[in-house]
């Protein structure tokens, strides 16, 4: 078994400092040990043609908890070391199995337990659930993870599903640690090289404007030209970072990309149109100004006729300046952590990219007394996005992730292409995320229309009616199978 802990990162002196850069962990199969918590579940390790292969020969009944396990002569500095790169795929001999779940569990000197037994040390896991039948990336950040004197490094492969006897096999390809050095940058959470990371220039194309003067210039390659007003611009496109609308296959370890083809003013409105034949994808947007916002709205569609994981972005450069971004109203950032980015994130989830998604429909950065910049989404279209802002590269850019599929809708519509309808707009500096939460509020006051007649807290499960005092403790909704 583990424990999922999030730790503080402490400043430690360790025995051992690995080389910069990144580490590789299954090169050598001798290095490894597999085996048991308790029952009758066999296991055998060997050699693969890429790393190791751990066979499992289930027994059934509870769960026996079958691991890999490295052990470190030495306590391992790994405080450089920020993500965990895998490949790996699991086979099973029984067809009703879907799934299988994996764990890799940390062991650091710095978390033994005082008050246990042998002074353990805290088990720190990352897990996934991973498809059978299928090779599969994991890339997952370390950051929660206390790791200055690693001493131990497992691999549980869990034994259920399902309960019967049965075999499955674990391939191992690849597992690795690595940083991010100067040499590399964070975008969206994801670790690429700068070399990869790729702008573009071309013409102003078209341009669309706000009632209250934000201006969005459209180059013809696709980028944001310029972002600003006609007395401040807040940001202008550089051949070394990619902006305007890119896209990314998630099943690659490539970057974004930009969409670009072809960018026409057709009155008040600018229109982008682009095929891009080598990640079988096409996109189209159109850029308007409504009131005092500035609407991006388009469709990205498959054309492979297979199922896509793709993440669509909209990008806008931000000068070199001391911009804020906030994660509420009373609480702004300058400086990033380790991730590199700043961005306010419910983590962990079951879907996303990382499993991470904004909290707010709204994300906010602010050069104080010059001018504030806003991205949002409708809360009346569902969808999973990330909001953040990336000092390195200068970029403010909402993502937006997307599942299609060579099917079609009850209705007829294709499910292998979806929509998107992103808002840009101005905030008061002086007021930062207040100013620009309110705007959201006037645009969309429909979204936040009081609907009953009482307010009070919200009762989850058993009877509110049979709980003594739950009206005087301010109950008033309740939800659940009972009462």
């Amino acid at each position: 078994m583990y424990t999922i802990a999030f730790m503080t990162l402490i400043a430690l002196t360790a025995l051992a400092l690995p080389a910069a850069g990144q580490m590789g962990l299954v090169d050598d199969v001798t290095q490894w040990q597999a085996g048991i918590d308790k029952g009758g579940t066999k296991m055998t390790l060997a050699k693969a043609d890429a790393g190791w292969a751990a066979d499992v020969a289930a027994d059934g009944g509870g769960e026996d908890y079958p691991k890999v396990r490295r052990v470190f002569g030495q306590a391992q500095d790994w405080r450089d070391f920020m993500r965990l790169r895998a490949r790996l795929r699991v086979t099973c001999d029984d067809p009703t199995v879907r799934q299988k779940r994996i764990a890799f569990v940390f062991y650091d000197e710095q978390t033994r337990l005082p008050n246990h037994p042998g002074n353990p040390m805290r088990q720190q896991a990352v897990a996934h659930e991973v498809p059978v039948g299928r090779w599969v990336d994991i890339n997952d950040w370390l950051t929660n993870i206390q790791r200055a004197t690693i001493r131990q490094l497992d691999l549980y492969i869990y034994e259920l599903p399902p309960d019967t006897p049965h075999k499955y096999r674990w391939e191992v390809a690849t597992l690795r640690v690595e940083g991010v050095g100067e040499k590399a940058a964070v975008l969206d959470g994801q670790v690429f090289s700068l070399n990869e990371i790729k702008g573009a220039v071309g013409r102003p194309a078209g341009a669309v404007k706000t009632d209250d003067g934000l201006e969005l210039v459209m180059g013809s390659a696709g980028e944001v030209a310029r972002v600003g007003s006609d007395s401040q611009a807040f940001g202008v496109a550089a051949a070394d970072r990619p902006t305007g609308l890119l896209v990314r296959d998630v099943t690659q370890d490539a970057p974004p990309v930009m969409v670009g083809g072809e960018i026409k003013q057709v009155g008040g409105e600018v229109r982008q149109s682009a095929r891009l034949e080598a990640l079988g994808l096409a996109v189209n947007a159109t850029y308007k100004g409504l009131g005092h916002s500035i609407e991006i709205s388009g469709a990205i569609a498959d054309l492979r006729g297979e199922d896509r994981a793709v993440t669509v972005y909209f990008a806008l450069p931000v000068a070199d300046a001391p911009w804020q971004w906030w994660d509420s109203m009373s609480k702004a950032r300058v400086e990033v952590d380790e991730r590199g980015e700043l961005a306010c994130l419910e983590t962990r989830m079951g879907y996303g990219l990382g499993g991470a998604h904004s909290k707010y429909p709204l994300g906010a950065i602010t050069w104080p007394e010059r001018g504030g910049l806003t991205l949002a989404v409708r809360m009346d279209e569902p969808v999973i996005h990330r909001i953040a802002y990336n000092p390195k590269l200068r970029l403010f850019f909402i993502a937006l992730d997307f599942g299609l599929v060579p099917e079609k809708r009850t209705d007829g519509r294709p499910l292998s292409e979806a929509s998107f309808r992103i808002l840009l707009y101005r905030h008061d500096p002086a007021w930062g995320f207040r100013s620009a939460l309110q705007r959201y509020y006037e645009f969309f006051p429909d979204f936040f229309t009081k609907r009953v007649n009482r307010e009070g807290g919200w009762y989850v499960w058993g009877d509110m009616r049979k709980t003594e005092g739950a009206l005087d403790a301010g109950f008033a909704f309740h939800w659940g199978p009972g009462g």
